[in-house]
């Protein structure tokens, strides 16, 4: 639950104050201090005060700004700070429609790409020109994906493929379709084309 304490005008007013934050920033801790509240409210008053929404939306992107600081300026602090805390934070794609673009581009991924988590921005940046889907494979652990028999045609056409081993990843790519303009594919699931025209002629010459 929330660890964030409220203040009204320096006044202590309650700990565990679940309204300045949404859940999945929920390990957060610290404190608010706010002049806009009156100093006689409660948790019941708080839930329908039209103060709260401005408050939890600014200290929201606050927390994103600083987290997307960190990952730019200290990857390995990031890098040990999403070990213990990413999934909880990547509950916030499938949560929150208004920051889930924002959670996306700080959310690092294994991949077919080397040992080391990236971002989709490193995705994409990596993408041959080809290539229009990002694409990805669920599963319990790397070891198993990596065995997968779904990767054999990716890796012949040199496309990366993230390996998605979180339970959140699951649910939370029901809400994440689209990022950067690229659409999330699942590897397992339907039909993926990668053929191009020439190589579809060739096979059904071939054929």
């Amino acid at each position: 639950k929330s660890r964030l304490s409220l203040y009204v005008k320096r006044v202590f007013i309650m700990d565990d104050c679940e309204e300045l934050l949404p859940p999945w920033l929920r390990f957060v801790r610290g404190l608010v201090d706010s002049n806009d509240l009156p100093l006689n409210v409660s948790r019941e008053t708080l839930q329908h005060s039209r103060q709260m929404k401005p408050i939890n939306k600014r200290l929201t992107g606050k927390v994103l700004d600083t987290l997307k600081g960190m990952l730019k300026e200290d990857r390995a602090a990031y890098e040990k700070f999403f070990g213990a805390f990413g999934a909880v934070l990547k509950e916030g794609i499938y949560y929150d429609e208004e920051h889930k673009q924002a959670v996306a581009a700080i959310a690092l991924f294994d991949s077919t790409h080397g040992t080391e988590r990236h971002t989709l921005d490193e995705y994409i940046a990596r993408m041959p020109e080809a290539q229009k889907e990002i694409y990805f494979l669920s599963g319990t652990d790397r070891r198993s994906l990596e065995a997968s028999p779904h990767l054999e045609a990716f890796r012949k056409k040199n496309y990366e493929v993230l390996f998605l081993t979180d339970p959140v990843d699951e649910f939370a790519m029901q809400r994440l379709t689209e990022y950067a303009g690229k659409t999330l594919t699942s590897i397992e699931r339907g039909e993926v084309e990668l053929e191009d025209e020439t190589e579809k002629e060739a096979r059904e010459e071939k054929q």
